[in-house]
């Protein structure tokens, strides 16, 4: 079964498009935001981690906010 993208999960990618190197204490205090949120995010490589904790978004994640998901 597909896992689709909540409106959670696409704000927290919006988030990291617009402020490139957010740690992940920051994304884990948006309300509702949860480790599995930012885990799904890394498996479907629309944000990477960079150095220990800081996060950016990846180009698919980029064409995906583009595209308007």
């Amino acid at each position: 079964m597909v896992d689709v993208i909540t409106p959670l999960r696409l704000h927290l990618l919006q988030v990291v498009a617009k402020y490139p190197d957010i740690r992940r204490e920051k994304l884990l205090t948006v309300k509702g935001a949860q480790a599995a949120d930012l885990a799904y995010l890394e498996q479907c490589d629309l944000i990477r981690e960079r150095e220990s904790g800081c996060y950016r978004i990846s180009h698919l994640g980029q064409m995906a906010l583009k595209r308007g998901l």
